[in-house]
């Protein structure tokens, strides 16, 4: 079997052969039902380990690319017709908060795409050994108990562990005060359901993370956007849609905010708590990206400087480890608590333990602090081989943030720039990134793309951008590029 690897390369090996392999079978190549070499055999035929080969052929699998039997061995799997269709006509099928939620993912399965468009941590530096470490570990400890059910509120050794991990955010709070939730979006979700009914009103940033845009919705809550500039989110907005509205709560990520990319002033943080006490407003802050600050110390938590227990705290291990963990947790009130593990229940019972325990000793040996730190630089770079292509081959009348921390840049087009057009383009020219119009609940005249730089590494990313600047520049010399104007609440960095 004919595929190369580049050594050279900064992409893992092993991805490399799952992306060989995928293009084989999309080509015709590798038919339906085609029988791979053994992970042995194919291990010896490129000069690579066993451990390269199970891995890519293990992305397969989750991919749908391929199936594995025991004691029959690796086949292309019989029904691929989605997966190689092209990729225009698996995406932009509905540019919406679900619509995009559904590229997002479904472009992670895509080969040879650059993708701008996924906040992800970069998967090639997934800390594996240090994991499988602590699995094994957990399972040395807690044997088959950690196959079974645990309490919805979470594994008793996480939650005591996450107390001192929050601590570090300034937030105090005991292991009664948390629960574990699969990830930031169920947390979402328990605290939408425990504040909110059809009908109530939610108020949140614009733009914002469109995970929320998406679960408002399903439960028919109405979601307000609310004018962000480069301190965040304008408290006199705030406070005239407080006269006008009475809010379920207010969604807000303070810290490196996904998308804009900037974070709320220390003037600002304190006049919202303000503006909560007096007007008895929930809060919820969404910290995600808190810990991933590329200049020096990040801003403390809003739930830091919390007197009157107004704000609720959630977050997640998906930016700063491994979103397939499914981790995240929820800090409040033990009432508030008390009710979220109720709704837990209901919804899905409980997180794995044997993954709770797991995580426990990941973050106890230390291993998580030293993953962070040996990413942040990683991310730095990527962040300035972004506005460094973007400096370079984007058309004057385009701007953009220069964010601190995070993993998303938040460009501005000229008024009448057609960003459906650029986004299905640029997905034929073999690069993907997000329609800025999925993160507002309300129309917006001036036209926005999220440009992720996380997961790609830099000279991607600037192959990337080379492309976007090409199209955009195409665009401009056929219908002019206007004079950019900036929205009302466009972010100005």
């Amino acid at each position: 079997m004919q595929i190369e690897v580049d050594r050279s390369s900064r992409e893992p090996i092993y991805r490399q052969l799952a992306t060989g392999l995928q293009q084989r079978i999309r080509s015709g190549a590798l038919p339906p039902q085609t029988r791979l070499p053994t992970v042995r055999q194919l291990a010896q035929q490129l000069g690579v380990t066993r451990l390269t080969v199970h891995s890519a052929y293990a992305e397969l699998q989750a991919g749908g690319w391929v199936e594995a039997t025991v004691g029959r061995g690796t086949f292309v799997a019989e029904r691929i017709d989605e997966l190689i269709a092209p990729p225009e006509a698996q995406l932009g099928r509905e540019v919406s908060p679900a619509g995009m939620v559904s590229d997002i993912l479904r472009i992670g399965q895509l080969p040879g795409l650059i993708s701008l468009a996924k906040a992800d941590p970069a998967h090639e530096f997934f800390p594996m050994r240090n994991w499988q470490r602590a699995i094994e570990l957990a399972l040395e400890a807690g044997g088959p108990q950690l196959m079974g059910y645990t309490t919805a509120q979470g594994e008793q050794s996480l939650r005591s562990v996450l107390a001192e991990v929050v601590r570090e955010r300034g937030v105090s709070a005991g292991p009664d005060e948390i629960i574990v939730t699969n990830g930031v979006t169920n947390g979402m979700s328990l605290i939408t359901d425990l504040l909110a009914r059809a009908g109530d009103t939610v108020l949140l940033e614009q733009p914002t993370y469109l995970g929320m845009l998406n679960i408002l919705p399903s439960r028919g809550v109405r979601a307000v956007g609310l004018p962000m500039d480069g301190e965040g989110l304008v408290i006199e907005a705030l406070e005239a849609a407080l006269r006008r509205e009475r809010p379920a709560f207010l969604y807000t990520i303070p810290t490196f905010q996904n998308p804009a990319g900037v974070s709320m002033s220390p003037a600002r943080r304190a006049a919202l708590l303000d503006l909560a006490e007096r007007h008895g407003l929930m809060i919820v802050e969404d910290d995600i990206y808190g810990r991933l600050g590329h200049a020096g110390a990040s801003p403390p938590s809003l739930k830091a400087a919390d007197r009157s227990g107004r704000v609720i705290y959630l977050s997640s291990f998906s930016k700063s480890l491994m979103p397939g963990l499914r981790i995240g947790y929820v800090v409040a009130a033990p009432e508030l608590i008390g009710r979220l593990v109720y709704l837990r229940q209901a919804q899905d019972l409980c997180s794995p333990p044997l993954m709770q325990r797991a995580l426990a000793i990941f973050i106890e040996q230390g291993w998580w602090q030293s993953h962070i730190k040996r990413m942040l630089p990683r991310y730095r770079e990527r962040r300035d081989a972004l506005l460094s292509a973007m400096e370079r081959f984007f058309p004057a009348e385009v701007s953009w943030t220069r964010p601190q921390g995070g993993f998303s840049c938040w460009v501005t087009l000229p008024r009448g720039s057609s960003v459906s057009d650029l986004y299905m383009s640029a997905i034929t020219r073999g690069v993907a990134f997000t329609p800025g119009e999925v993160f507002s609940p309300a129309p917006n005249p001036q036209p926005h793309l999220r440009l992720c730089f996380s997961a790609e590494p830099p000279e991607r990313l600037a192959d990337a951008v080379a492309t976007l600047g090409g199209l955009l520049r195409e665009r401009g010399g056929r219908h002019g590029l206007a004079e950019p104007a900036l929205s009302d609440y466009v972010p100005v960095v």
